[in-house]
């Protein structure tokens, strides 16, 4: 863990000219603990996906970034003159390639990073250089900030820092579906291939015994189904080659935080496709009422392999989650076959590499030719996401 003097900071930007642009305070927060009941102010009042979630940065906060010498940096930013919460962002520093690197809470597992929207965030891409300015002047110095996978909208308002000099385009879109109210018009809006793939997939388990979906309310019930998850994850990439990240323990207590504290909030949804006592297939995922964002998947291989297990449970998950009013599923990101079938639309996501010291311009040097190359070969059509970004993916939640 990095060096820390205090648990708070706070930092006031000096005073505007009347005419003007907002004066922003910048309060940094190196305790999670006590933030918490801020964050879940925050984010209640605010606008932000699932993955800034109190329960979401609690669990990542005790688990993963412990384990990973993550030093938490909970910047709270509000506008001086209205006392309006502007932005607030879920960050840490870190050693990383011998660099010191502020970044988000992340490391393999968030599928989205974005700051959480307070009425007063701005809009526009001027006004962003001055929230950023401010930001920058608050934090610690550092070589870099490296801030991936960020959406360019959150629920449809601009990301601010999407905004800022020196954005590229991710290395995969998100991949999300917003549905009708009528879910019989959902299914002939998917193609009649697909739908028929689904109706067979659906006969052929209720051969083995009955389709029978089930959502996991208890959290002991989830505690016991997770290493299930793990063995099925673990042999399906075993089956191409790769190892699962999940596997460490920092990364599986992480989980098991999520379903402890999320399952009973209501904000983790679990849902298990079994036959018998068998668990056929399982979808982890993080809801906020309206949009639900899937996680891990996980299904039985071998002979299960005939019926699409894994189409199967997110199908049924679906259905039974619109039933309760969710509209929005995200599939997040990785352009993996199987998302095409269900309809899903492309969502841009941005990096933002920003050199703040000679150690660090190598880097973000690097990573701006790489966004160059990538920009140049989609405009001749040419999708580019790089195999070791799929394996990543691939590791950390199970799908393909």
């Amino acid at each position: 863990m990095l060096e820390s003097d205090t648990l708070y900071d706070t930092v006031a930007t000096p005073r505007a000219p009347a005419a003007s642009r907002p004066v922003y305070d910048v309060e940094i927060v190196r305790d999670p603990e006590a933030a918490s009941g801020r964050l879940a102010a925050a984010f209640d009042t605010g606008t932000a996906t699932p993955f800034q979630a109190p329960g979401w940065l609690s669990a990542w906060y005790a688990t993963v970034g412990a384990a990973r010498e993550a030093e938490p940096l909970i910047v709270f930013v509000t506008e001086r003159e209205t006392r309006q919460s502007v932005v607030t962002l879920p960050l840490i520093r870190r050693r990383e390639g011998g660099r010191d690197v502020i970044a988000f809470a992340d490391l393999g597992v968030t599928d989205y990073n974005a700051p959480i929207l307070g009425p007063a965030a701005p809009a526009t891409a001027q006004a962003a250089r001055d929230l950023w300015a401010s930001i920058v002047k608050a934090l610690p110095a550092v070589d870099l900030f490296v801030f991936r996978k960020m959406p360019a909208e959150v629920r449809g308002r601009p990301n601010p820092l999407a905004l800022l000099r020196g954005v590229s385009p991710s290395h995969s879109p998100g991949f999300a579906i917003h549905m009708p109210d009528d879910w019989d018009a959902y299914l002939h809006s998917l193609t009649k291939k697909f739908r028929k793939e689904l109706g067979r997939s659906l006969r052929l388990f209720e051969k083995e015994g009955g389709a029978d979906l089930r959502r996991i309310e208890s959290a002991d019930e989830a505690q016991a189904i997770l290493p299930i998850m793990n063995a099925q994850q673990r042999a399906r990439l075993e089956e191409v080659g790769q190892a699962l990240a999940l596997n460490e323990e920092n990364y599986y207590a992480f989980y098991q935080a999520l379903v402890r504290t999320g399952l009973e909030a209501g904000t983790t949804i679990l849902t298990v496709l079994t036959a018998g006592d068998e668990i056929v297939a399982a979808l982890l995922g993080v809801t906020d009422g309206t949009s639900f964002a899937m996680v891990r998947l996980s299904h039985a291989g071998a002979d299960w392999m005939k019926i699409g297990p894994g189409r199967l449970v997110i199908e049924r998950t679906m259905h039974a989650l619109h039933d309760k009013g969710i509209r929005h599923f995200d599939f997040s990101i990785g352009d993996y076959p199987y998302k095409s079938g269900f309809g899903v639309q492309p969502g841009p996501l941005v990096d933002l590499v920003s050199a703040q010291s000679w150690r660090g311009r190598t880097s973000a040097a690097r990573d701006l030719a790489k966004a160059a190359v990538k920009r140049g070969l989609e405009r001749i059509g040419v999708s580019v996401v790089p195999q070791a970004v799929k394996d990543r993916y691939r590791a950390y939640h199970g799908s393909d």
